[in-house]
């Protein structure tokens, strides 16, 4: 039975090791795999295995060799195998399984940015990291495999520069919104108080006026009625940043931004709708390059912001509609 759990042990540690560098391949180099057409997992997933293979063979002579022999080292074992546990099953909640295996940062057509700063990531930032350590100690402690000790320092190092790395992306993504969630959330400092969420950016309309908040406080405020035109438009930015817009122009020459991956976006949307007449249906969500739609005025529906490619010159046929009218 105790070579059992030792060979199972070492295995899982070899395999839980290696998870930085999975992670290794895939952020420096995340523009690249998104501009592959196929999936990148078919590339990353038979390298990772192949990194689990190396790992074993490269501890295979020492997976015999124990520190210590007990079966008391199973008491505080069992426990952070539960812990462990646990932090797999919050981990997965109000958190996609297409986030957690990384498609935001691998493919271009996936356009999941929101920010989850609730549930157990409101306690510590990287809870799925926490819950591998946590096996890996278990595995170690319970075993006493010099191997298994090994592997667990090895992932300590490489998952710290992991988590360096992580964080600049969602730094980069997020800006000042990671920034201050960073500052009052631990990276693997399970924590018992649950830190108070920052308020996301929100859009809101009430049939007469549109309005633009970020962190609590009014960036803009427009009347409905001086609207002349709404457009879209993304860029190649994501998914290190945002990169999905909403353009309202008034009729004085002014263009208000505001993030398609907001709150409030589709209520607000479908008041704007009623208010003007029109269905508001946005149609650049799968877009992962710079591009631009007009979704109102019906006359120019479905014709570009910007001119094409040059990024942030308007259209002249969406200008004329801010140009002032001669007497």
């Amino acid at each position: 039975m105790r070579m059992w759990l030792q060979t199972i042990g070492w295995l899982a540690c070899a395999v839980y090791s290696t998870i930085p560098a999975f992670w290794f391949m895939i952020h420096p180099f995340a523009e690249r795999w998104r501009s592959q057409r196929r999936s990148p997992y078919r590339v990353l997933l038979p390298l990772w295995i192949a990194m689990w293979i190396g790992m074993a063979l490269v501890t295979q002579p020492w997976h015999r060799i124990t520190v210590y022999q007990t079966l008391w080292s199973w008491a505080p074992a069992i426990p952070l195998f539960a812990v462990g546990i646990f932090l797999y099953s919050r981990s997965g909640k109000n958190f996609t399984a297409q986030q957690l295996g990384g498609l935001p940062e691998v493919h271009g057509a996936h356009r999941d940015q929101r920010l989850v700063t609730d549930g157990i990531r409101s306690r510590v930032r990287h809870p799925v990291y926490l819950a591998h350590l946590c096996e890996m100690f278990a595995w170690s402690l319970g075993t006493g495999l010099a191997a298994c000790w090994g592997l667990t320092a090895f992932a300590i190092v490489t998952g710290t520069v992991m988590i360096q790395m992580e964080d600049a992306e969602l730094e980069q993504r997020f800006g000042e919104e990671y920034r201050a969630y960073r500052g009052r959330t631990p990276a693997l400092l399970l924590t018992l108080r649950s830190a108070k969420p920052q308020a996301r950016p929100r859009l809101s309309a009430d049939g007469a006026c549109i309005q633009y908040e970020i962190e609590g406080q009014p960036r803009w405020r427009i009347a409905i009625r001086d609207l002349v035109c709404i457009a879209e438009y993304t860029t190649a930015a994501g998914p290190r940043a945002d990169d999905y817009f909403l353009v309202f122009a008034t009729k004085s020459g002014l263009y208000y931004e505001a993030a398609v991956y907001c709150d409030g976006r589709d209520a607000a949307i479908d008041v704007l709708s009623e208010a003007l007449g029109r269905t508001l249906k946005l149609g650049l969500i799968k877009s992962a390059e710079f591009a631009s739609r007009v979704l109102w005025p019906p006359s120019l529906e479905g014709h570009p912001l910007f001119m094409r490619g040059k990024e942030k010159v308007i259209n002249p046929e969406v200008r004329q509609l801010t140009a002032p009218r001669q007497l």
